[in-house]
């Protein structure tokens, strides 16, 4: 006999099951509603539901990564709920008929931790974001012989000059910024990029409308402790990929950002100023608390400075403030 299939429910019984199948069934779509609503949310800020179907057939010409994104995690979900709910199903039967037994338990138990999958997969899907050319900047008060290494949540996708996994650059930097590696070549910088695992706080931010974000980022950088130099190799950088945008949202990481983002430099810097900008193009304008720019970085350099500026296009997952 295959649990209860072969028994005979009494009246009671089979009013009591229907209720808790009906149960069951509502607990499913409420699932899949809320997970197809996440997909949504994913592919698009704020998208008004009859508009959904416009949305994703641009956001998929532009990106077509999301296509690969949307079907995967639909997979994943539906592959790891019906079997929860057979289970879940099951086992309400074998304990209405008093079949219950120790095979059921465990099948449940296994069916309800295979459902955190999923959550496991959207939080590491969602958090994860590419590294744009952060660049690092070595300003010394004598000629020093410098070592940066990189401690990544991640992964590096491209460095120059060279980079040791184990021992990170090592150049000689100038008090005006100039870099000589061993070989004798001269760099403004370091550059890296990489695909990190930030966690980022969105709750404060900017909202800037595309033809005004020159001017935003202009600003911002003069109050996150750039000179001007540094702060023109940002804007021209990110400039031409946000100015186009009907709006811009943006925001600037510390805490998450060397979280996921490590940075070691021996000797110790007297000042280290980091700039981080995780932003997302936007078609409608979004209501968020601003930002207080000013306390994030020192306002003044003192002797041994590292200056890196980078960002990241939130382009993979839905933040919303």
């Amino acid at each position: 006999m295959n649990y209860t299939e072969n028994l005979e429910l009494s009246s009671s019984e089979k009013r009591t099951l229907k209720i808790w199948k009906t149960v069951i069934i509502i607990h499913g779509i409420l699932c899949f509603l809320m997970v197809y609503e996440s997909l949504i949310l994913m592919i698009r800020l704020r998208i008004t539901p009859w508009g959904f179907f416009t949305e994703l057939i641009r956001e998929l010409a532009k990106y077509p990564e999301m296509l690969l994104a949307y079907t995967t995690i639909s997979v994943v979900v539906n592959l790891f709920t019906i079997p929860r709910l057979i289970a879940l199903y099951r086992f309400i039967k074998a304990k209405i008929t008093g079949e219950i037994n120790l095979k059921l338990i465990l099948n449940y138990i296994f069916a309800v931790l295979c459902g955190f999958v999923p959550l496991f997969f959207f939080q590491t899907y969602l958090s994860r974001a590419h590294a744009a050319k952060p660049v690092i900047y070595l300003y010394p008060e004598t000629t020093t012989e410098v070592s940066v290494k990189l401690d990544l949540d991640g992964k590096l996708t491209a460095v120059y000059p060279k980079y040791d996994a184990a021992e990170g650059w090592t150049v000689t930097a100038e008090p005006d910024g100039t870099l000589t590696d061993k070989k004798g070549r001269q760099y403004s910088y370091l550059y890296w990029e990489g695909d990190i695992n930030i966690k980022p706080d969105m709750s404060q931010g900017f909202c800037v409308k595309g033809e005004d974000t020159a001017e935003f980022l202009e600003d911002a950088m003069k109050q996150l402790g750039l000179t001007d130099k540094e702060a023109d190799d940002f804007i021209t950088y990110w400039l031409p990929l946000m100015q186009e945008n009907k709006y811009n949202v943006i925001t600037f990481q510390t805490k998450a950002y060397e979280d996921a983002a490590a940075l070691h430099v021996s000797p110790k810097p007297d000042t280290i100023i980091r700039v981080n900008m995780l932003w997302y193009p936007s078609n409608n304008k979004i209501n968020i608390e601003p930002q207080e720019l000013g306390s994030l970085n020192p306002s003044v350099r003192k002797g041994f400075t590292v200056v890196e500026w980078g960002g990241e296009e939130y382009k993979k997952g839905n933040i919303r403030p």
